[in-house]
């Protein structure tokens, strides 16, 4: 039976003590469950123990009544409030994890050891690294961790690693034979931003092939029926998949695209001399595409810088979707349509999976999250259509 009254510290819960960080890739309705976990522990409230309304949390943490909505939903499927209709919010369960450590030490493993030193900077390694880093606080977890490059795994012993624990960043093709033979073993490990559909090795991953499918289902409703694609190199399997995604999307429309207009830079993340020269070349063609999709968020942007160098305008000329949605996407000229992945989400299903195995918990190897495709002001239908 719900308690009728309660006395708590209304002021834990003030702008002065706790807030959302609006920054942050954590998202919001995340923020909020642990800010009300925090209330409950810190107030000693017991099960049975009213809550602040919806509204009351909107106010005092300055976001919608929506999200509120949305993480005390999260909070009841956890068992932690119960809430009932023209009553309102209940703690319904204390019992908090405790605290544990990992037996294992945690080993981050980056394509490359150079990314190490920046991965926190990074606009798609850093919301990885936060939303990890946040679900090892949801779960109450101590955790330490190493951070290296995948070469440098050839330098651990055999026989420490049943000691480690791996979350794998965007391999390279070239790894999948270590992966295999490392899941074969029992070693303990998750593949976060890749994975291989017909292999059987744990991942979380983004739906890139889809992302990249409706991107073509996007520029063709606009009208757009000579498409160019640009994309990093596909030893980085989320650039394979999203190659193969346009040409599935190319083929369902039955569009013709010229070999010279699909761009492959040997690069992951940027255009090479080559690649940039090959995108000069079919701008400055008598047909000439009327949209470009650059597989990559940097690769958009140098591709926009080209775009201008030769006079033409987007998306008056051409009509141009990137893919990744940094803060600076919105502000490029113009801003920049582009396809957003749940970035922090990414690391944060990483995390539990990797807990699911160290834990014994059977679940599904391969998760796939979905993605936004964001429309701004680079797409438009193409001229004279």
């Amino acid at each position: 039976m719900p308690n009728a009254t309660v006395l708590y510290n209304t002021e834990a819960m003030g702008a002065e003590t706790v807030r959302v960080n609006w920054a942050s890739h954590v998202p919001r309705f995340e923020q909020v469950k642990q800010i009300i976990r925090q209330f409950i522990s810190e107030n000693g409230l017991k099960p049975g123990d009213p809550l602040p309304s919806e509204r009351e949390w909107a106010r005092r943490l300055k976001v919608s009544q929506m999200t509120i909505n949305r993480a005390l939903k999260e909070l009841e499927r956890e068992g932690v409030v119960t809430r009932l209709v023209g009553r309102g919010t209940f703690v319904l369960n204390t019992t908090s994890r405790p605290a544990t450590s990992i037996r294992h030490l945690l080993t981050l493993v980056f394509p490359l050891a150079g990314i190490t030193e920046v991965a926190e900077q990074n606009i798609y390694y850093g919301p990885i690294l936060q939303g990890a880093q946040y679900a090892f606080a949801e779960l109450g977890c101590s955790v330490q961790f190493w951070k290296m490059g995948f070469e440098q795994l050839s330098q651990l012993p055999p026989e420490g690693l049943s000691q480690r624990a791996f979350l794998f960043f965007a391999p390279m093709e070239e790894a999948l034979p270590t992966l295999r033979s490392w899941w074969e073993a029992g070693v303990p490990f998750v593949v976060i931003g890749a994975s291989w559909r017909d292999v059987e090795i744990p991942c979380v991953d983004t739906d890139n092939f889809n992302a990249a499918l409706k991107v073509v289902d996007f520029l063709y409703g606009l009208g757009h029926r000579r498409i160019a694609f640009v994309i990093g190199s596909r030893r980085l399997p989320n650039a394979r998949d999203r190659w193969e995604g346009f040409i599935a999307g190319v083929k369902r429309y039955n569009l013709h695209v010229p070999e010279d207009w699909l761009i492959e830079s040997s690069a992951s993340a940027s255009l090479t001399k080559d690649a940039a020269q090959q995108i000069r070349s079919i701008l400055k063609s008598r047909r000439r595409p009327t949209a470009i999709f650059a597989g990559g968020y940097y690769l958009a942007a140098e591709t926009l810088q080209i775009v201008k160098e030769l006079g033409l305008k987007v998306p008056a000329d051409i009509s141009l979707v990137g893919f990744d949605d940094p803060p600076s996407a919105g502000y490029l000229d113009p801003p920049l349509t582009t396809v957003r992945q749940p970035l922090a989400e990414l690391g944060r299903r990483g995390v539990f999976k990797l807990m699911g195995i160290l834990e014994g918990r059977q679940e599904p190897l391969v998760e796939y999250l979905a993605t936004e495709l964001i429309v701004r002001a680079s797409t438009a239908t193409p001229a004279g259509n």
